[in-house]
């Protein structure tokens, strides 16, 4: 029976603990998460977690251990809103992803992500090609805010006209350099097609290409090496 009364009072004060943390990180969290905010909430549940599975660590150890780290998630957060220098290095910054519809490769490389990756958060957004976009910032949430050029920013079709093309889906068929024949196949295509449309369709040499998107309606899409 004493051994439940000190789950329920170690639980109810860990509550307590994690309410008063998520006060202090503030609203924003809620929103997005940066790797300085992983290890916040890493650290946190690892005291809660000692707390109650390590029978002999006191109460009033756990406690003390919540104060301290609320404190110094206070502390740490008050000194990033006032040195810039010190919330880039604790924090991140947003990282310009594609630059005036220009994929920078090395922004890629820092954050080990490929173009499928980057295709993926911009289907999030409701893109569903690379070549609509002029500008995409990589937040330090990990999310992309996107600009489209101004020819792509929605609008009804049928406002404009009433014969308009049905919207397609687009397929990368090269990822850094290397052919995606699971693409291919999906897109019902083989590598001997690809190199021949590559060939009719554009100035680029096969082996020079670093990404190449392809869809029915728009055809394809590439940034050489």
């Amino acid at each position: 029976m004493e051994d439940m009364l000190t789950y329920v009072v170690k639980l109810t004060a860990g509550l307590i603990g994690v309410m008063i943390v998520l006060r202090l990180l503030g609203k924003k969290e809620m929103a997005q998460i940066t790797p300085l905010d992983f290890v916040y909430a890493l650290i946190l549940g690892s005291v809660i977690e000692e707390a109650l599975y390590e029978t002999t660590m006191p109460f009033y150890e756990m406690l003390f251990a919540l104060a301290y780290w609320g404190l110094l998630i206070y502390v740490v957060e008050k000194f990033a809103l006032k040195s810039h220098r010190f919330r880039r290095i604790a924090k991140g910054g947003p990282d310009l992803l594609i630059n005036d519809g220009y994929l920078d490769t090395k922004v890629m490389d820092n954050n080990n992500m490929d173009v499928d990756e980057v295709r993926e958060l911009l289907r999030l957004q409701g893109i569903f090609s690379m070549r609509n976009v002029k500008y995409a910032i990589l937040e330090n949430s990990g999310q992309l805010s996107v600009m489209q050029y101004a020819a792509n920013e929605p609008i009804s079709r049928e406002e404009m006209k009433d014969d308009f093309m049905e919207n397609r889906l687009s397929y990368l068929f090269i990822d850094g350099g290397k052919i995606e024949y699971e693409t291919l196949h999906d897109a019902g295509h083989d590598e001997h097609w690809l190199r021949k449309k590559i060939d009719e369709d554009t100035d680029y040499n096969f082996d020079d290409i670093y990404f190449a998107e392809w869809s029915e309606n728009e055809g394809f899409f590439i940034q050489g090496k």
